[in-house]
């Protein structure tokens, strides 16, 4: 339905600059011949019906499409060769049917019928006998206009592809802006709240008794909420500025306070800013995943830099079958496929390993 509806003629708009009202200043023209030549009563009589069918035959095919409206452009044609016989410029007509015509869907088939509707007219006017001087024009400009119909019908339908493409790119991007944020918040929110769980729980087993440690632990849990509030705010703005760095940091303090110990291998400040914030959504995915879901009871990190890339590796010695890929692990692998990286999570009764690798050109 939408190709028919694309190859189909569109219609003019009534009331625009080139809209149908306005080409019919070209009518009178017809009546040219008759101030040289005087027409008797049946050629007036004759013209005039002609002329009043033409307009009923114009309006109809201006609101139809497909073979009704190929139907009438023909029948306007016809109707021209039969007004030859009032004496009138009855090619005045035949170029209001090309005109007509030559706004058919696709172009290759309006070029057809043009070139028909034009050798029709050529030939009617050499089985008229008149002087190819009074025909010759009216083929002249039939070709002409029609031409520049069937052009200017191409400019338009490359402008509506052209909208259509511009709507669908602003759709994409609100798709993958939501994508983005819905990503970022599951990165972002997925460890901080578990640390806030984790600091809470523990808490409450203090505070009857030690309120002092306690209150520590609730006071950081209030510090991480802000913390949280705050990265949520950046993460919708689009400007989360994530550092490798920072990110190592939280998830050394996220894991002690679930009681794993971290071991970190590599130097993350010799990262470039824009790879590091790829891999610093990587690490909190993963660290997410070992508090959660782990029981490990130490985690590794380590950052290493070869002549392919930047590869960040995590691993625990917990239940690696314990671990699942969901929607944030997902997430992370788009972020590094859209960098030129990748992503690899194994597990098993040893332990979980997730690798991260995101090629040199990335950095830049």
């Amino acid at each position: 339905m939408a190709k028919q509806e694309r190859q189909e003629r569109t219609r003019p708009k009534w009331f625009s600059i080139d809209g149908p009202y306005i080409w019919l200043a070209y009518l009178p023209l017809f009546f040219i011949p008759w101030f040289f030549s005087t027409p008797t009563t049946p050629q007036i009589v004759a013209g005039v019906v002609g002329l009043a069918v033409f307009l009923g035959l114009y309006f109809a095919a201006i609101e139809t499409t497909g073979a009704r409206f190929i139907g009438y452009a023909t029948a306007i044609l016809t109707l021209s060769f039969a007004l030859a016989f009032t004496h009138g410029n009855w090619t005045v007509i035949t170029i209001y049917a090309a005109a007509l015509i030559a706004q058919l869907r696709p172009t290759r088939r309006a070029i057809i019928f043009l070139g028909a509707f034009a050798v029709a007219t050529l030939i009617a006017g050499l089985a008229l006998q008149q002087h190819p001087f009074y025909w010759g024009f009216g083929v002249f400009f039939m070709l002409m206009v029609g031409a520049s119909n069937i052009s200017r019908a191409a400019l338009e339908d490359k402008n509506r592809a052209l909208a259509h493409a511009q709507d669908e790119v602003k759709q994409m991007a609100a798709t993958a802006e939501r994508e983005r944020i819905g990503r970022d918040l599951h990165d972002l929110l997925g460890r901080t709240l578990t640390l806030i769980a984790i600091k809470a729980d523990l808490a409450v087993k203090l505070s009857p008794r030690d309120p002092a440690r306690a209150e520590t632990e609730m006071r950081e849990v209030a510090a991480a909420a802000r913390d949280a509030l705050a990265e949520v705010r950046a993460a919708v703005a689009g400007m989360t500025g994530a550092t490798l760095g920072r990110e190592i940091a939280s998830a050394q303090t996220a894991l002690a306070a679930a009681g794993i110990s971290c071991i970190v291998e590599g130097d993350a400040e010799e990262i470039e800013q824009g790879a590091g914030a790829v891999l610093a959504m990587a690490l909190r995915e993963a660290i997410t995943n070992v508090i959660r879901h782990s029981g490990a009871r130490t985690c590794r990190i380590v950052l290493t830099r070869g002549a392919n890339g930047l590869e960040l590796t995590v691993s625990d010695d917990g239940d690696g079958e314990a671990v699942r890929e969901g929607g944030g692990i997902g997430g992370v692998r788009s972020r590094l496929a859209a960098a030129g990286g990748g992503l690899s999570v194994t597990g098993d009764s040893d332990g979980t390993q997730l690798v991260a690798r995101i090629p040199l050109a990335a950095s830049a």
